[in-house]
């Protein structure tokens, strides 16, 4: 049954992500917190939760003195920026999580092989462009609801690479023709790790203010009886994808820490990716993404205007717009703009369609060849008058039925040749049994944070086989996260709320 949750996604992370590092004396008295509405003498995101919801006349504040941030006497929408700003620049600051799984890490220590890299060349940035398109599509495909929508086409590749490293026969091919359009994935694992290794900012600056994170990880049970993984497939997931590796018990403490791997790879914004361990379940295959981008020019206090925007149910919601020029690009039925981010290695575009369509109509029509001839448009001479809504929301999708519809049904099925995986799997079939993928998003005036997390679990029971222009965005748009050098999304989504 398909998994599809909205949530606001300040709402959902709850959880305390303190800006007052724990163990200062900050966290221990009771002096003032600013930010610090709800008193728990710490400011994290349940405060912003909390001073939202004031904002908008729901509830009070606890402490509301402490909601005056930006100290000019007041508690306002501006102390709420301030917030955002804090809280941004804590976990750009703060030290790295003290996260220790139970299970023991077997690759630690392993040096990776030679590899060979393979630098993007225009066979890859098509097939990653046709993957991107592809899975937005039939995940959208499903949105019945006019949901907001995000999926990490980078996240899930990493993710179902290394599974496809563990496939044989049938299989292999089908996910080679799905993931890099019918190159071998000896091929394609270069590829992947030439990206992943230009994923990485070399010089974190005041001009080239942007992180992002990749990391892969394999839990496998501890029952050579039902899975016995070839150390050959470790090798290689460690070569290509730097992965970590885990012999498991597959019971409550797996689920904490696989869980717990997620939420610290993605800097706290994903805080789980694992509901509860199948009983068939004897392997997990996941990758965490975590970027932070500031702006390249952020947004001023000035260009933050009330506005409204108007979802695709119909209903006006209110709105603080992002108001600013920006660089245009456009074709016959878009309007668009794109931002880039410090230090110019990753940019944002949003696509604003015709009014005579509706989002689901244009993304319904998108094709790889429209999608990189908008990126790669070079329309310096035009500029667009923007009014971009500030958006934050979480988005979760389970993706097998749409990895089959692409071309790879039977990695889902008892037919499944995972040989290459498991040295039992001749005699002890398994199969991908769900394709879990969770992604987060937080768009304003400084720049964005995004995360995402992809779990592709491996079970060995019975499977089912299932058949100068004025751009304002104040109705639904598609927006990505794109390589400014290949082009390629690592991040695309589609607004259709703001609540």
């Amino acid at each position: 049954m398909k998994i599809r949750k909205m949530l606001a996604a300040l709402a959902a992370l709850c959880i305390a992500v303190p800006v007052t590092i724990a163990g200062q004396a900050g966290a221990l008295t009771l002096a003032p917190v600013a930010g610090d509405v709800n008193s728990d003498s710490i400011f994290n995101l349940a405060d912003m939760v909390m001073y939202q919801r004031w904002l908008k006349g729901a509830g009070k504040l606890i402490a509301e003195t402490n909601g005056d941030v930006n100290g000019d006497g007041t508690c306002d929408v501006m102390d709420l920026s301030a917030m955002r700003r804090l809280l941004i620049d804590c976990i750009v600051k703060a030290p790295e999580p003290n996260f220790a799984p139970k299970a023991k890490n077997l690759c630690a220590g392993i040096a990776p092989s030679k590899t060979n890299e393979s630098q993007a060349d225009e066979k890859f940035i098509n097939s990653q462009t046709a993957f991107t398109v592809d899975l937005f599509k039939k995940s959208y495909a499903e949105n019945t609801e006019h949901e907001n929508a995000l999926v990490s086409p980078y996240s899930v590749m990493q993710a179902l690479a290394m599974t496809a490293n563990g496939a044989g026969g049938d299989t292999r091919a089908e996910m080679e023709k799905v993931l890099g359009g019918g190159m071998s994935m000896e091929d394609l694992n270069g590829y992947l790790l030439a990206q992943r290794k230009r994923s990485v900012n070399p010089k974190y600056t005041d001009y080239n203010k942007w992180q992002m994170s990749t990391a892969n990880s394999i839990w496998a049970i501890d029952n050579k009886e039902r899975i016995n993984v070839r150390p050959e497939f470790i090798q290689n997931c460690v070569d290509y994808y730097d992965s970590e590796f885990y012999i498991a018990p597959f019971d409550d403490t797996t689920l904490d820490d696989v869980n717990g791997w997620v939420n610290d790879k993605t800097h706290e914004m994903i805080p789980s990716i694992l509901d509860h361990i199948g009983e068939d379940d004897v392997m997990y295959l996941v990758n965490a993404v975590a970027f932070e981008a500031e702006w390249e020019e952020p947004f001023t206090e000035y260009q933050i205007n009330k506005g409204e925007f108007t979802n695709a149910n119909g209903d006006v919601q209110q709105a603080d717009m992002l108001c600013g020029w920006e660089r245009y690009i456009g074709d016959e039925n878009t309007n668009g703009m794109v931002k880039s981010y410090s230090g110019g290695r990753y940019a944002f575009a949003a696509l604003l369609p015709d009014e005579s369509m509706t989002v689901d109509q244009y993304i319904g029509e998108l094709t790889p060849e429209k999608l990189n001839d908008l990126l790669t448009q070079k329309n310096y001479d035009i500029k667009a008058d923007i009014k971009l809504p500030k958006f934050s929301y979480e988005y979760e999708n389970e993706l097998s039925d749409e990895l089959k519809s692409m071309g790879m049904p039977t990695a889902f099925t008892g037919e499944a040749d995972f040989t290459n995986m498991s040295s039992i799997a001749d005699r002890h079939p398994i199969h991908i049994d769900r394709v879990v993928h969770k992604t987060f998003i937080d768009l304003d005036e400084n720049g964005t944070k995004a995360a995402a997390a992809t779990m592709v679990a491996m079970a060995d029971g019975a499977a089912m086989i299932d058949e100068i222009k004025e751009v304002n965005f104040d109705r639904p748009f598609v927006y990505c996260i794109f390589d400014t050098q290949t082009y390629v999304p690592v991040f695309i989504g589609a607004v259709n709320s703001l609540s």
